[in-house]
């Protein structure tokens, strides 16, 4: 495995853990299952994605029940390596967060799906007509128009956020934008996932806020595109991407984190309470079914899964389904 991209603090996770329930959200909540269930925790982005494939996995496999959680993805890791909460699946919107020894955890990662950093908005936001690809980064600075991001301690969301700014910092041709931008979008603007953001959206609480461009799908929100330039889209700019980073965190837990194409990883935790139906959904995933359930839910669908396997520790039912990943 590669070093460690994150360190993860022993914290408690604001407000939610003690809420959080293991079974959070059954997809056939009246079924009694003869099976233990496959229990999913994903990044909020991916929600109506594994709500799709559970509903094809289930018609497969009826008398296995699918409970999924979503949250920020390093919100989804601290719940198996932290708190040791039961769980089958590990999916993250930063395949990177999973290429790490964590405990309870399997050493490898399989790269599925990929999508690209907008800015969401609605036809109620401040100069909704006027902003464009060009001016954006002018508009969002007009005295008034707040905008919001996710937390970057808690949500990739947040970091591909601030990289964007370091990235469009230079696309543009304007010294000290990411730092203005930064300064312009205060602490009360932001969530732990930017699922969270689109009532403030839809409010009125905020005119914009930076996420995947398939957050559009959950709100029948605006989408901005940002130029591929920045956008994190394309796997092969990925060496131009690296050149852009950020610090985040504070004293011990502060750490640097380089730009990347945004690609989403799965991988399996180290016991799990049901292997087999898994393995199952991981090459249901992995499929053509998984390849259309990425697209219709506006994720960038992927030729091939891709896997990071260094030790060899995928199970085997899984090897034929996907191609290793070259990170050169």
């Amino acid at each position: 495995m590669k070093s460690r991209l994150f360190e993860f603090p022993r914290i408690s996770i604001l407000c939610g853990a003690v809420a959080l329930l293991i079974a959070a959200a059954p997809v056939d909540a009246g079924r009694r299952p003869d099976a233990p269930p496959l229990v999913i925790f994903q990044a909020s982005t991916l929600s109506g994605y594994v709500r799709d494939l559970s509903r094809v996995f289930q018609a497969a496999h009826p008398g296995v029940a699918v409970h999924t959680e979503a949250s920020g993805s390093l919100d989804a890791i601290r719940k198996v390596t932290d708190f040791r909460m039961p769980c089958d699946i590990l999916l993250s919107a930063d395949w990177r967060l999973l290429d790490a020894p964590l405990r309870g955890v399997d050493p490898w990662v399989a790269i599925f799906a990929g999508n690209s950093m907008a800015i969401l908005y609605t036809s109620h936001s401040r100069y909704a007509k006027e902003i464009t690809p060009a001016n954006w980064f002018k508009v969002l600075l007009r005295p008034g128009v707040r905008y919001g991001h996710s937390d970057p301690e808690r949500d990739p969301e947040g970091y591909w956020t601030l990289i964007v700014w370091k990235l469009a910092e230079r696309y543009y041709r304007k010294p000290g934008l990411a730092a203005e931008l930064r300064a312009g979008c205060p602490r009360s603007n932001t969530r732990p996932a930017s699922v969270n953001l689109i009532a403030l959206l839809q409010s009125g609480e905020l005119d914009y806020y930076f996420g995947y461009a398939s957050d559009a799908r959950l709100g029948n929100l605006k989408v901005l595109r940002l130029p591929p330039e920045i956008d994190l889209s394309d796997l092969s700019r990925a060496a131009a991407y690296a050149t852009a980073s950020v610090e985040i965190g504070s004293g011990p837990h502060r750490r640097r984190v380089a730009g990347a194409p945004i690609a989403y990883g799965a991988t399996m935790t180290a016991r799990p309470s049901n292997r087999a139906a898994a393995i199952e959904f991981l090459r249901l995933m992995f499929s053509a079914a998984g390849r259309r359930a990425a697209e219709q839910n506006g994720l960038i669908a992927y030729p091939r899964a891709l896997a990071v396997d260094p030790k060899g520790a995928m199970p085997s039912a899984l090897k034929s389904a996907v191609s290793p990943f070259n990170q050169k």
